[in-house]
């Protein structure tokens, strides 16, 4: 099988497996609300021991070191709570842990804030913007979170599952794309092989 054959059959299988997971993300969003839930907790934890971690290893003032800290053992304590809910709790519960993650993610707004302050004192530019970014960036999260919880997080699904069917989609017709020209090619080559040859009897 030649190679330009198999790599578009990865590119179809890989298409299809995305179409799939974007069906089944559209047909059962409420169902994968739990994993969301679950990753965001995952990461929420993730994030708090990292900080825990990496506290000892920069410089803080101690209004920002006890901020930092407080919002590490938050996350922490969050991010646990949000996986054991979505995993042993009621779907009713699910809207009850989003609103405390998003009051957890105003808290972390404000040390974000916090921290650029810091960083603009020492000069610190680059670290400034980053913590202005991140500060925005969570705080309008939470802000969406606190007005439509569910809604929100149902959306979301939604849209990763019309990415998965486009992207599924693209990775299909891109590889029937590629079929077509390279069979085109090697057809326009043994034609012009072909006429070659009949000149070379000719003469």
């Amino acid at each position: 099988m030649k190679d330009y054959i198999k790599s578009a059959i990865k590119m179809v299988i890989a298409g299809a497996i995305a179409i799939i997971i974007g069906v089944l993300l559209m047909n059962n969003a409420g169902s994968f609300l739990k994993i969301i839930m679950i990753a965001a907790g995952i990461g929420a934890l993730y994030d708090g021991i990292y900080t825990l971690v990496m506290l000892s290893k920069f410089k803080y003032t101690d209004t920002t070191k006890t901020l930092t800290t407080i919002k590490a053992v938050e996350s922490c304590v969050i991010g646990l709570a949000a996986v054991l809910v979505a995993i042993f709790a009621a779907e009713e519960a699910l809207t009850v842990m989003v609103w405390i993650f998003a009051a957890g993610l105003v808290f972390s707004a404000v040390v974000a804030f916090q921290n650029a302050v810091v960083a603009g004192k020492f000069g610190a530019d680059e670290k400034r913007n980053r913590f202005i970014v991140e500060g925005v960036i969570t705080l309008l999260i939470a802000i969406i979170l606190f007005f439509k919880p569910v809604d929100t997080l149902v959306t979301i699904v939604k849209i990763l599952a019309i990415a998965f069917i486009v992207i599924g989609a693209l990775f299909i017709a891109g590889a029937v794309i590629a079929i077509i020209r390279k069979t085109k090619k090697t057809d326009d080559g043994a034609v012009e092989t072909e006429a070659e040859v009949v000149e070379e009897k000719k003469d």
